[in-house]
């Protein structure tokens, strides 16, 4: 009896959970926050480089605006040609002012004015590529040398050519009384003119202001004979 007792009145002591009834904390499942710090920073830094490629291409533009329009040669002119619209072209170049071209505006005033050297193809043209004097430079005087058949080389000769001009003895002069021969004198081809039926050639030469009297009484008496230079 005493027994019995003893154990109703013993505490009752819990069972000790099931393993699969382990406490956790109530909290509620769902999707992860998407990263919106991250989705922020790729727009900043895309807004960022399209910006940039704005500011660049605006620059682009503004230095490809800075561009004058100038005269160029379409073709070859030889020295002493008087320059025609045929001769020139327009081309648009960035400024620049190591370059001093003729600007394009004043196409008007170069045409009918003469090449002062020889001009090539392609090439930019410059105030100092002209002349309004035929193709004479300072102290030139231009000379009408017609020669002879085989008494210059025409089919080689060009305008800018360095030639010497040579003056032959005259024929069924008395001895002693020959006029006073022309010392070689070095000119400049300016123009070659066509050759006649007899296969006579004019060829205009650029001579010193000195020798040119004499060159001219020469050749006005068939004496005068052109000799091309090597290199000329």
């Amino acid at each position: 009896m005493v027994l019995k007792s003893m154990s109703k009145n013993r505490p009752q002591v819990p069972a000790p959970p099931a393993a699969d009834a382990v406490m956790r904390p109530d909290v509620a499942i769902t999707d992860p926050e998407p990263p919106r710090r991250r989705r922020r920073s790729f727009m900043v830094i895309g807004a960022v480089m399209v910006l940039a490629g704005a500011i660049g291409f605006a620059g682009l533009m503004n230095a490809s605006g800075d561009r004058s329009d100038v005269l160029a040669l379409a073709r070859d002119v030889p020295s002493g040609k008087k320059i025609s619209a045929a001769d020139l072209r327009v081309v648009s170049l960035p400024d620049d002012p190591g370059l001093k071209p003729v600007s394009a505006v004043k196409k008007d005033t170069v045409v009918g004015r003469r090449a002062a050297s020889a001009l090539s193809e392609g090439s930019l043209l410059t105030a100092g590529q002209l002349t309004s004097r035929g193709g004479l430079r300072p102290g030139e005087a231009l000379v009408a040398v017609e020669v002879k058949r085989g008494m210059a080389p025409v089919d080689a000769l060009r305008p800018s050519d360095t030639v010497s001009l040579v003056t032959r003895p005259q024929e069924g002069a008395a001895p002693g009384k020959e006029p006073a021969e022309l010392p070689e004198v070095t000119g400049r081809v300016v123009k070659v003119g066509a050759p006649a039926s007899s296969g006579d050639v004019v060829v205009q030469v650029a001579v010193g202001d000195g020798d040119s009297s004499v060159v001219a009484a020469d050749a006005s008496a068939g004496r005068v004979a052109i000799v091309l230079k090597a290199g000329g």
